[in-house]
């Protein structure tokens, strides 16, 4: 089949629609394969930047199909490369790698067979989703004109991995000019996505509050200072934080998760630590937060006596989908999904992290959430010791991500351009 015999719009068009037909079929082809890919994974979930056997597995599928595979990429990545040997735009399709240490409950027949480690967050099913997307584009590369790459990410959760392949050179040579990826989403029924363009995520900063008084028996409290009063202080100061410095209509959380402090019921502490998590949607939001939480807790624990400093870890910036890579995104859904209604346009961001943001600071990105929930068994939830994904969304994924290469590098694509 020579995909390039098209002169016209109504040719193209309708070229279009039947290899999108080929599209279809081919993954139907494919799935039972991608299925037992992903149980494979599933059962042999490995930490960030630990995912060696994973890496191998990887490896292995790509070259089989004919593939160039660079692997140990930021670590443990593996990257591969299609090259049209056409001259056309350059994209990347994201997947991470990375489970989480979690002791897995849900009883399935390929459950990990790591104790203490899960993949619950969904990677596995994103492996298996681009490995599927990588299968049907090797099965139809007469049809693509520019590069194509498949970018299998570690270390998501451990806060760097997308920065680690980014510095190691993913998005060069050749430059990459727009980056695709989704998430698993259990709130979402199979065969349908959420998008927006814009802000999809928070940010996600971690902080500690260390407040220093001066240790006394209880007897005589008089002769020092006591650390838990100086943080109580600070926790209800903090409180106001967000309902007095920050637009009703902007979206931040503010929360206060761990306070450790004092040894003895008779025993006046001296030192108290506070550590929680910050999130926010805008640069400018956090930055005014950050510094109202350093003068609240500074100048209240001087207030009662005491000294206090705040450290902040700072996490992924905002996952922020391009308007027009979205567009592109929502069209080639709409050849995928059954009904209209089945493409979701999220109105508020989510207050989760993820580190595709990272991407979205060097080049255009987008991100699409995949709904996943099973019909009739707990699906669980991410991050959660029973998350239970339903395979039947495999298909949707890797069809909508053909549908995305074929819209930006298919030769029809470039024909109408």
């Amino acid at each position: 089949m020579d995909m390039r015999e098209k002169t016209n719009g109504v040719e193209t068009s309708a070229s279009k629609t039947a290899l999108f037909h080929v599209v279809e079929a081919l993954t139907e082809e494919n799935m039972e394969k991608v299925v037992r890919w992903r149980r494979h994974l599933h059962s042999r979930p490995e930490l960030s930047f630990e995912e060696f056997d994973t890496a191998d597995f990887i490896v292995e599928k790509l070259t089989a199909m004919g593939y160039t595979v660079k692997r140990n990429v930021g670590g443990t990545g593996v990257v591969a490369t299609f090259e049209s040997g056409k001259e056309g735009p350059v994209i990347a399709f994201r997947a991470d790698m990375d489970a989480l240490p979690i002791l897995e409950e849900t009883g399935l027949p390929f459950e990990s067979e790591r104790a203490g480690l899960m993949h619950a967050c969904g990677h596995d099913g994103h492996m298996a989703i681009l490995l599927g997307t990588a299968q049907i584009i090797s099965q139809l590369k007469e049809a693509f004109c520019g590069t194509i790459k498949f970018i299998f990410q570690p270390g998501e959760e451990a806060n760097g991995g997308a920065k680690c392949v980014i510095h190691d050179g993913v998005l060069k040579n050749p430059d990459v000019e727009g980056i695709f990826g989704l998430h698993m989403i259990p709130e979402l029924p199979v065969g349908t996505i959420g998008i927006k363009a814009g802000y999809l995520s928070a940010t996600d900063d971690e902080f500690v509050i260390r407040v220093q008084g001066k240790g006394a028996h209880s007897s005589e409290p008089e002769t020092g200072v006591n650390a838990i009063v100086i943080a109580s202080h600070i926790v209800t100061a903090m409180d106001s934080i967000l309902s007095h410095n920050i637009n009703p209509f902007d979206v931040a959380t503010l929360s206060i998760c761990q306070i450790n402090g004092g040894d003895a019921i008779n025993v006046v502490p001296d030192s108290v630590e506070m550590r929680g998590m910050l999130r926010c949607i805008e640069k400018a939001d956090k930055e005014k937060i950050r510094k109202k939480m350093e003068n609240i807790a500074r100048h209240t624990a001087q207030a009662l006596g005491g000294e206090s400093e705040i450290e902040f870890i700072p996490g992924f910036p905002s996952v922020n989908n391009d308007p027009a890579l979205t567009k592109i995104t929502m069209k080639a859904a709409s050849q995928v999904l059954n009904r209209e209604e089945d493409l979701f346009l999220i109105e508020r961001p989510h207050m989760g992290s993820e580190d595709f943001a990272y991407y979205q600071e060097e080049v255009p990105g987008v991100m699409f959430m995949l709904g996943c929930s099973q019909e009739e068994v707990d699906t669980g939830t991410l991050h959660s010791p029973t998350l239970n994904i339903n395979e039947k969304s495999f298909s949707y994924g890797i069809k909508i991500f053909t549908a995305i290469a074929l819209e930006v590098c298919g030769l029809n694509s470039a024909e109408d351009r």
